[in-house]
């Protein structure tokens, strides 16, 4: 117990040194950040922040929220997650990014908004209320892959949250944008639910060989009573950083998240040299279909 309490103080130290360089932290009794509906807030502030967009206009037009599933989170925990646009490139991957809200199908949505600057892209985030976690907002540690809708490559970033209490939920989302909204608005609104299309096999990395850093993250899709193996090396010129990471996303199909029948999984993580690591996954228990994002962070060596 004087253990736990020691290093709850350590992190709570740590906490409140970054919580004042987080851009946009949010206040604690929210509990979200420019969430608004469905993650679509990221859009707003999007729109606020990009010329090229258009502003106020209705969601799809010119940008739309990437949406992670549910993320677990325990008690006096940080997390990040690589979030990618490409989780809106298929019918039933953009159905769990707008649960039901009506769009403008103007997509695809390939490029990540105000993508140039690794700090000022838009992100959003909520918690669940299955669970009593008290978050706030922390700072990202990877960089941000821009992508391109010419070369229909999709880009990416990432959120960050410290964890101040309880155990629980929370998701995320980014803010993607069409690039070319004027020539390619289509007719016709949807709304839909399913959420098969995010559990698949993805690998999301980014890399910014300027400032000599990568953050390399691969989601697996599990499977129960099936293990998954896999090693990460960083880019060339390259070393391994800090511990290696992971986080487990759920996609219930009601979007509502359950700390009681959340998933379980066994993780172990090992290092491999100065450059390496490799995870061994099984998931052992889940009522919703599961992701395990595996995450390596690296410097210049």
């Amino acid at each position: 117990m004087r253990s736990f309490i020691r290093d709850r103080a350590v992190l709570g130290a740590v906490l409140l040194a970054v919580a004042a360089l987080a851009v946009g932290a949010s206040s604690a009794s929210a509990n979200s950040f420019q969430w608004g509906d469905n993650g679509s807030g990221a859009c707003n502030a999007a729109e606020t922040y990009e010329p090229s967009l258009a502003a106020g206009a209705e969601l799809g037009t010119s940008c739309m929220q990437s949406v992670t599933g549910w993320i677990q989170i325990n008690e006096a925990a940080t997390q990040n997650q690589a979030i990618s646009c490409a989780n809106n490139d298929s019918a039933s991957g953009l159905a769990w990014s707008v649960d039901g809200q009506s769009y403008v199908n103007a997509g695809p949505w390939y490029e990540i908004a105000d993508g140039s600057s690794s700090s000022v892209f838009q992100i959003a985030w909520q918690t669940g209320n299955g669970g009593d976690a008290d978050l706030s907002s922390d700072i990202w540690w990877g960089s941000v892959t821009q992508g391109s809708n010419p070369s229909a490559v999709y880009g990416s970033g990432g959120a960050s949250v410290a964890n101040w209490g309880g155990n629980g939920g929370w998701q995320a989302a980014i803010a993607c944008v069409n690039g070319v909204w004027g020539r390619r608005l289509f007719q016709g609104r949807a709304g839909a639910t399913a959420a098969s299309g995010r559990v698949r096999d993805r690998t999301i990395d980014s890399v910014d060989k300027v400032k000599g850093k990568a953050f390399l993250a691969r989601e697996y899709a599990m499977k129960k009573n099936v293990t998954r193996t896999d090693t990460r090396t960083c880019p060339a010129g390259m070393v391994r950083k800090g511990k290696l990471s992971y986080t487990v996303q759920e996609f219930p199909a009601n979007n509502k998240f359950s700390w009681k029948n959340r998933s379980l999984v066994d993780v172990k993580l090992t290092t491999k040299g100065k450059n390496a690591g490799s995870v061994k996954i099984t998931l052992t228990r889940a009522k919703n279909p599961t992701v395990v994002q595996f995450q390596l962070r690296c410097v210049k060596g």
